[in-house]
């Protein structure tokens, strides 16, 4: 259950960091918010600002996760990484004619990365720690 707690916790919280990345984009150019994509964005300035945010948050949750969990990190990454593949298969199907594809690769691919990251940085910090 705590793992459950844990994975769904560390998603609403990746939401609500990108979330707040695009609503301060929002507030500072009073464009329309969308959830979705960078279409919408007014250069290419704040679309790399959403792309670091997206691989910082990811690093940063999926740390909390490991951290919560504290047993078959591997396996906590993978189903963390399956819940946000399966919310930009769920954005690119619901935006894929509006926003270019090089945006939904990238994204899987900094998601995958800033997992990936914080399981290499776990798994290093537990073999300081516990040298057996």
């Amino acid at each position: 259950m705590k793992s459950f707690l844990a994975i769904i916790s560390g998603f609403a919280g990746f939401l609500f960091f990108e979330g707040f990345a695009r609503l301060i984009i929002t507030f500072y150019h009073r464009v329309d918010f969308q959830f979705y994509g960078i279409s919408h964005f007014p250069s290419t300035v704040w679309v790399v600002v959403i792309l670091l945010s997206v691989l910082t948050s990811t690093w940063l949750v999926s740390m909390l996760i490991l951290t919560v969990t504290n047993k078959d990190s591997l396996l906590h990454a993978v189903i963390f990484g399956g819940v946000l593949i399966g919310w930009r298969a769920m954005e690119f199907y619901n935006s894929y004619q509006s926003e270019p594809l090089w945006y939904f690769g990238i994204v899987i691919l900094l998601h995958l990365s800033g997992i990936f990251l914080a399981y290499q940085l776990y798994t290093k910090q537990h073999e300081i720690t516990d040298p057996s």
